[in-house]
């Protein structure tokens, strides 16, 4: 049994075509970071006048602890090639209401496709420049890949970093995911925007 590493992984981003354009990371920095699920409601204990016994009970919270977004991060090497600018070119494109075009391909967002609650889409932008993308990152094991999809994650251009040391120039990244947080075993499948 042999440990997975930073080798293993791939990380995509992806549009809400409806047969999705994705621009898959290359030269990642190996420090992706992001929850293994979504936030749920709070309980909220009910007392019986203040003192607990078999009266007492656990009532569900409002929704607003199930909507928060989830923080979901990661960092790119900036090197002199095109998919140096279709990534910053994919960032603009979801914070400028998809004027920015990537690679001549403008992008569609990913919000409201998604239900945290299960049953109604989650809610539009009250700024519709503001797009979001569904970010995928997949571990291969050799038998079952393993991976997470984090759907509706707004990667605002104004929290995006870049960073520099003596091993290169850093793009770092971090977004909010709005939507939900799956287990996938696969990419879904889509057009590569670099093609």
């Amino acid at each position: 049994m042999a440990k997975k590493t930073m080798k293993n992984a791939k990380l995509r981003l992806y549009d809400g075509t409806a047969t999705p354009f994705y621009l898959e990371v290359d030269l990642d920095v190996g420090d992706y970071s992001g929850p293994l699920g979504q936030p749920r409601t709070e309980e909220q204990l009910v007392l019986d006048r203040g003192n607990m016994n078999a009266n007492a009970h656990y009532i569900e919270g409002p929704d607003d602890k199930l909507m928060e977004s989830v923080p979901v991060s990661f960092s790119v090497l900036i090197r002199d090639d095109q998919q140096t600018i279709n990534i910053l070119n994919w960032l603009a494109g979801m914070w400028d209401g998809g004027t920015t075009q990537v690679n001549v391909h403008t992008l569609v967002t990913t919000k409201e496709d998604t239900q945290r609650d299960g049953a109604t889409n989650n809610p539009a932008f009250a700024d519709s420049n503001k797009l979001t993308s569904n970010i995928e990152y997949l571990i291969e094991t050799g038998a079952t890949d393993l991976g997470l999809k984090y759907a509706e994650v707004l990667l605002p251009l104004d929290q995006q970093q870049v960073g520099e040391s003596a091993e290169g120039i850093t793009l770092k990244l971090s977004g909010m995911c709005y939507g939900t947080v799956t287990r996938i075993t696969s990419f879904t499948a889509g057009t590569d925007v670099e093609a």
